[in-house]
């Protein structure tokens, strides 16, 4: 994994700010040709370092190939395929179907009905995944058509799911905490434990704006409490939540690492799927594996390509630039934290979480840590902010999936969503001035 940069070497070749420029330039320049993130990340790096053989000081193009290499080069790292492959076997061996069951029996009847089992369903099952886009394709495909029966405006149900599926990366076990941590040296079982409250938090308050929203529109429950259902689904269901529990735990007691854990959850994702549910067999698990291949292979080519980045950033003093630039604004914590909020949610636009984490990261993380700011409360912030990336056009992917599952616009979807972004961002300001919020559980568990 591309690691945090020392920021104490000299620029190789002309100034910091001129590498700077060139940089994004030659990034935009791909971009726009259509190339995707990693290989436009990779080819930057590789120009760049080209471009210094004219001048006194050239770097050598092996370098690209080494740091291609080192930046997957992790053992943390592979907790990543197992936690996508875990997260595909749970979607496709009945576990989201015994979710959403459990979910419709403990807030199917409170106002907002099936827009309450969406949270609280998609904030189960990322405990699954740690994926947004997971949550949104497992969870959407399920409950969309079933609040479409229940009136709901097809760009509304698609926004609920957008919404609540935002929540996936702060859930453990997260794929985004794996990969900031295994970057920062950050531990990944705090990281885990530290997502726990805010992802409740923004669970809060997806369920009041939603209760608002379907007030509004006339939407009310159709069904009523039933306390023998909800022990039926919660019987079915246990052994499903149980699995966030034994991975997050094995982690923080010591009994395995992260990249173990992961392994074990694929292990206890196929004894769900063939034996307790008996929906897995062996054609779906294959077709699981080679869709958790693909993923996995996408998400390695962007990191690999963004050490790239990282090396070249670190050898121009880029990262020293930036950390003074935001050091000039101010030395007060809290008013760096607005200032990096402001400029995640701004670059969130146009970039997707995985690349703002690759390039941002290896800036921020330096300025945190000189101005006195926790690093776990600073990854989980940085999480929450690329987790709205995804519902925020013209790029989110989450708005995507879930558009097509509703069978409805982007554009509608966008406008619906409104509402739910704005009570994430109430969120994301309480998790940014109150770290106790973060750190009370790892603090207590972790000393």
């Amino acid at each position: 994994m591309p690691s945090v940069p020392d920021t104490s070497a000299e620029p190789v070749s002309g100034t910091s700010e001129d590498a700077m420029i060139l940089l994004f330039g030659i990034m935009l320049l791909t971009l726009f040709m259509g190339m995707e993130i990693g290989t436009a990340m990779g080819f930057t790096g590789m120009v760049y370092i080209l471009i210094t053989w004219l001048g006194p000081a050239p770097i050598a193009l092996t370098t690209v190939a080494q740091n291609f290499v080192a930046g997957v080069d992790s053992f943390p790292f592979l907790a990543i395929p197992m936690f996508v492959l875990a997260g595909g076997l749970m979607n496709e061996g009945g576990v989201t179907y015994q979710l959403v069951r459990f979910s419709q029996a403990l807030v199917g009847h409170m106002t907002g009905g099936m827009g309450n089992v969406s949270v609280v369903a998609n904030m189960i099952v990322s405990g699954m995944t740690g994926s947004s886009v997971a949550d949104a394709s497992a969870t959407g495909s399920v409950m969309i058509p079933a609040m479409k029966q229940e009136k709901y405006p097809p760009e509304m149900a698609s926004a609920v799911i957008a919404a609540s599926a935002s929540i996936g990366p702060i859930v453990p076990p997260s794929i985004a905490l794996v990969i900031i941590g295994s970057m920062t040296g950050t531990s990944i079982g705090r990281l885990f434990l530290a997502g726990a409250a805010p992802a409740v938090l923004m669970g809060l308050v997806l369920l009041i704006t939603n209760c608002i929203v379907s007030k509004r529109k006339g939407l009310v429950p159709v069904r009523k409490f039933d306390g023998r259902e909800l022990l039926r689904a919660a019987k079915a269901s246990a052994l499903s939540i149980l699995m966030p529990v034994f991975v997050v735990g094995s982690i923080i007691f010591g009994i395995a690492t992260p990249t173990e854990a992961a392994g074990v959850a694929v292990v206890y994702a196929l004894f769900l799927g063939f034996v307790v549910y008996r929906k897995l067999t062996l054609r779906s698990t294959f077709e699981v594996i080679k869709r958790s291949a693909v993923l996995t292979a996408s998400v390695s080519f962007t990191v690999a390509g963004a050490a790239v980045i990282s090396y070249v950033a670190s050898a121009e003093q880029i990262t020293v630039q930036m950390t003074q630039g935001l050091l000039s604004i101010s030395s007060d914590p809290l008013v760096i934290l607005f200032v990096i909020n402001a400029i995640l949610f701004v670059l969130g636009f146009p970039l997707e979480p995985l690349p703002l984490t690759m390039m941002l990261i290896p800036i921020l993380f330096p300025v945190i840590l000189k101005v006195g700011i926790d690093p776990v409360h600073f990854v989980v912030i940085f999480a929450v902010n690329t987790a709205l990336a995804l519902i925020t056009p013209p790029v989110g992917a989450t708005l995507y999936i879930v558009s097509a599952l509703g069978q409805t616009s982007v554009a509608k979807v966008s406008r619906a969503v409104v509402p739910y972004l704005i009570g994430l961002l109430v969120a994301l300001v309480i998790i940014t001035v109150w770290p106790g919020l973060s750190l009370w559980l790892p603090n207590m568990l972790m000393r």
